[in-house]
């Protein structure tokens, strides 16, 4: 039994999961309950405008079935945002207080894109907002008694990785500090790797060279950014603890390198 005086809250956050390559919606209980009644929910998640504008690919976990029934791209109020409205008629949960989940996850095409979160109640677009042809994106859950627990962190969401996260230019000009070049998971625990570029037009190509610490070459290869964002690629065989990763801008006289951690 939960006592009322408790104000029991369920928080919220959103995590990217390098191994994965999707985006997790986790929940944290403050309290446990057996067969929790968690009642007709809603989760929205904000993503920059440049994401396809399609329907997520959502993946229920827990509490029923997850979609994303509602979807308003670069409205009026808010030009540079998408709103998606990921939705659940609800179901029973047994609640641990303190033991985070996934709710659901859902996966972007070109992996991980930096500036996307969860919905902010407070300061995002309302109903009646320009552009927003009356979809409310508030998120919420109720109990069977209409007790809403949610509680959002809507904190945008990082790329974590263990050593030095953004590639350096070699030449240091301006455009260069809008360009970053991150490789996750890093370490690489199971020999493959993916690629996050931002600030790369996505129909430009560019060459990715892997060589060892010593400067021996592993493999090289062309390819445009478009389909190289968030693809996996085989990490090379070596007996040292980490190889090079080098991402190459010919037509810009550019070279981002990173160290790719191997192993634990």
């Amino acid at each position: 039994m939960i006592a009322a005086e408790a104000q029991p809250q369920v928080q919220l956050r959103l995590a990217f999961n390098t191994e994965s390559n999707r985006y997790e919606v986790l929940a944290k209980p403050d309290f446990s309950a057996k067969n929790f009644v968690w009642g007709p929910s809603q989760v929205s998640v904000v993503l920059p405008a440049e994401v396809a504008n399609e329907p997520l690919a959502v993946r229920s976990t827990n509490v029923g079935d997850w979609a994303d029934n509602s979807v308003v791209c670069g409205p009026e109020s808010a030009k540079a945002l998408d709103f998606h409205g990921v939705t659940s008629p609800g179901g029973k949960v047994d609640l641990v207080a303190g033991e985070e989940f996934v709710l659901f996850d859902f996966i972007l095409k070109s992996g991980y894109v930096a500036n996307v979160r969860l919905f902010d109640n407070l300061t995002d677009p309302n109903s009646g907002a320009p552009g927003m042809k009356g979809g409310d994106f508030q998120s919420y859950m109720a109990d069977q008694r209409g007790n809403d627990y949610l509680r959002v962190n809507s904190q945008l969401v990082p790329l974590l990785v263990k050593n030095t996260a953004e590639g350096l230019a070699l030449d240091a000009d301006e455009a260069g500090k809008s360009i970053r070049v991150v490789a996750y998971p890093n370490p690489s625990a199971i020999g493959k790797f993916r690629l996050y570029l931002k600030g790369f037009p996505r129909d430009e190509v560019v060459r990715v060279e892997m060589t060892s610490r010593s400067g021996k070459p592993f493999q090289s290869f062309d390819e445009k950014v478009e389909t190289l964002a968030g693809r996996e690629i085989n990490a090379p065989t070596t007996e040292d603890a980490f190889f090079i990763v080098t991402v190459n801008r010919p037509a810009f006289r550019q070279q981002f390198s990173q160290k790719v951690l191997i192993g634990e």
